[in-house]
């Protein structure tokens, strides 16, 4: 049962908002425009740097992310100030590092600020489906303790439904009736957006939409599919019993966003590492925090997302078992480290035999 949050240290009170972000703008090529393979509902793709899935991203240019992702909040914070215990909702696999970045820009402001991510793993939680996604089946654990209000932060909105659906469960569940959405880019048309707006309101929803690229970038498809107001859109929680995941199959389960609430996430990281991180999956959660604090290392995600050599952005693709892929792996800069969950160790000695198969000699992180 969800519980309130009771403040009684001084510590976690909300702190004044600093201008220590940087003002430079995100990297000079921040957008990767691609095409899906195998999706009739969305041929058109991108993706951005910081997600390190086309090319390798380091500390510095996380940091310009997190910069531009600062700037948002407080651009929101003037308009109604940040409260006292924030969630910071990701969904996987594209929204985890965004969220993950705006988390420590919150905490920075608020130190109780928490951050949930969804897993496609078999957890407990809110199950729900992205019908427009490649992996579309999630899981959304449960807040546990009652929020004071509720920041959902992603890459790329499309059609909206999904976030409407989560909106609609948490605010009912939580007791909210106020929700901010963070994005890098909306790929809704207006109509759309008024739509989206318009059944959080006949809920009794106030909500505020802050885009780090105000209009959608060129190339981007415009998102014309209705919301109907004629039904419930919200998500409903599914069945227990289902549910087959364990914690071993999970680096450190008690400081992961897809399987509980986290405040301030801890593990022993590694330092003095150079090269390149090569994280599977769900693991880039970890490979974001052990990139930051090596500026030597580069980040490069093993992900789920099926695209084409487009001889553009993608000149070639190593493609794993599992239905995962790496995407240029001719730019990789050695040594090699593979990070990955347990649940994924074939994944992980798939992608080390490739690899060295094209002459690398990489090896599996140990944490």
């Amino acid at each position: 049962m969800t519980q309130d949050l009771i403040l009684d240290d001084p510590t976690q009170r909300p702190q004044p908002l600093a201008d220590g972000f940087p003002d430079a703008p995100p990297p000079s090529r921040p957008i990767y425009h691609l095409k899906r393979e195998n999706n009739a509902r969305r041929r058109n793709a991108m993706t951005f740097s910081c997600l390190g899935k086309i090319a390798g991203t380091g500390a510095a240019t996380l940091g310009l992310w997190k910069a531009g992702l600062g700037k948002l909040f407080r651009s929101a914070c003037r308009v109604r100030p940040v409260t006292q215990a924030p969630l910071v909702i990701g969904l996987a696999e594209s929204g985890i590092i965004p969220s993950a970045l705006f988390h420590q820009v919150v905490r920075e402001a608020c130190p109780a600020a928490a951050w949930i991510c969804s897993t496609r793993r078999p957890s407990p939680g809110i199950a729900f489906s992205e019908h427009h996604s490649h992996a579309p089946d999630h899981s959304l654990p449960d807040p546990e303790i009652r929020p004071t209000e509720l920041w959902f932060v992603e890459d790329e909105i499309t059609t909206g439904r999904t976030l409407l659906g989560l909106s609609l469960n948490l605010c009912r569940r939580l007791d909210q009736r106020r929700v901010r959405y963070v994005a890098f880019t909306d790929a809704r048309s207006p109509e759309a957006r008024r739509r989206f707006d318009a059944i959080l309101s006949a809920d009794g929803i106030r909500s505020s939409l802050h885009v780090l690229f105000p209009e959608p970038p060129p190339g981007t498809d415009t998102v014309r599919e209705e919301i109907r107001l004629s039904a419930d859109p919200a998500i409903h929680d599914a069945p227990q019993q289902s549910v087959s995941s364990t914690v071993s199959d999970w680096l450190f389960p008690a400081s992961r966003p897809a399987l509980g609430r986290q405040v301030c996430p801890d593990i022993p990281l590694p330092t003095g590492l150079t090269g390149s991180l090569l994280a599977v999956g769900e693991a880039v959660d970890l490979g974001v925090r052990i990139v930051l604090a090596n500026p030597g290392l580069q980040l490069r995600h093993v992900t789920l997302s099926p695209w084409e050599v487009d001889d553009v952005h993608i000149h070639n693709r190593l493609d794993i078992p599992g239905d995962y892929y790496l995407y240029n792996p001719h730019t990789l800069r050695p040594p090699l480290y593979i990070l990955n969950d347990p649940v994924d160790a074939a994944v992980g000695l798939a992608a080390r035999e490739r690899l060295e198969a094209m002459g690398f000699s990489p090896r599996l992180l140990a944490l």
